[in-house]
């Protein structure tokens, strides 16, 4: 596939079911990577990959002057119903991570919570955020590990997938060995938290159900497997967030690993 057809793919993921419905238990990693920078009053912002708009949100409450940027034209719309009810001025266009439409130097912040990383070239990408950052400006990111239930559950979701699909390619920012590759010709300081994201759900099967009802990946590798594949990615799925289940009780309290990333911009 060429990076048009790949966008493409991208877009017709995150239209399928409702991931604002998911993305909303993610809304913390925006609130804490924007305390990580820390983003000030005033500062001009890009959130690269917004989605619904949680981190751009973030950096809007901190008064920032905020841009977010998503290839997805219905969660964008969602991002500006969250923004107006807030009644936060933020600029949410349609733009492609691996070709902003911005002047070098634009922004103070580039940042991206669980957005940029779905973008198909990564090496591009990871170029664009850094060529639209100001000298001395900062670059925040935060991806998930390979390890973590998300990592662990793209990895299972690319084997159940149409071929092209690469349901996979977001883990691969969660390497620290790749990450640096990536950033490194680019920035200085560059720092590396460990965090945590929790998922609650009533049960193991709710989980699952929710998942393959409103989230693009499971929705797509649900459908794309036979109905024997999908009992068995159901089994999987279960065993994953009972593995990562920290609940006192019958409900479920899973544990996703991120990394929380701030460099310097060279």
């Amino acid at each position: 596939m060429n990076l048009e057809e790949l966008n493409q793919l991208q877009q017709q993921t995150w239209t399928a079911g409702d991931f604002p419905k998911m993305g909303v238990e993610l809304s913390i990693v925006g609130e804490l990577l924007c305390e990580s920078v820390p983003v000030l009053a005033g500062d001009r912002v890009l959130d690269v990959g917004t989605a619904s708009g949680n981190t751009a949100l973030a950096a809007a409450r901190r008064r920032a002057v905020v841009t977010g940027i998503d290839i997805t034209p219905a969660l964008l719309e969602r991002a500006r119903l969250r923004a107006a009810a807030e009644g936060l001025p933020i600029d949410f266009q349609q733009d492609d991570a691996t070709a902003l439409t911005f002047a070098d130097g634009s922004f103070d912040v580039v940042m991206s919570t669980f957005g940029a990383i779905f973008a198909p070239d990564p090496e591009k990408t990871a170029s664009e955020m850094a060529r639209v950052c100001r000298p001395g400006g900062k670059i925040a990111m935060a991806v998930w590990t390979p390890d973590g239930l998300l990592g662990k559950l793209f990895l299972m979701l690319a084997r159940y997938s149409p071929p092209g699909a690469r349901v996979d390619l977001p883990v691969s920012w969660g390497d620290e060995a790749v990450l640096n590759q990536r950033l490194r010709p680019y920035v200085v300081d560059l720092r590396i938290k460990r965090e945590v994201v929790r998922f609650r759900s009533p049960s193991a099967s709710a989980w699952v159900e929710f998942m393959k009802t409103h989230f693009g990946p499971a929705i797509n590798a649900f459908q794309h497997s036979s109905a024997e594949a999908q009992q068995s990615l159901g089994k999987e799925m279960i065993g994953l967030i009972r593995e990562f289940n920290r609940s006192r009780n019958s409900t479920i309290l899973s544990e996703s690993e991120y990394l929380d990333i701030v460099a310097i911009r060279r």
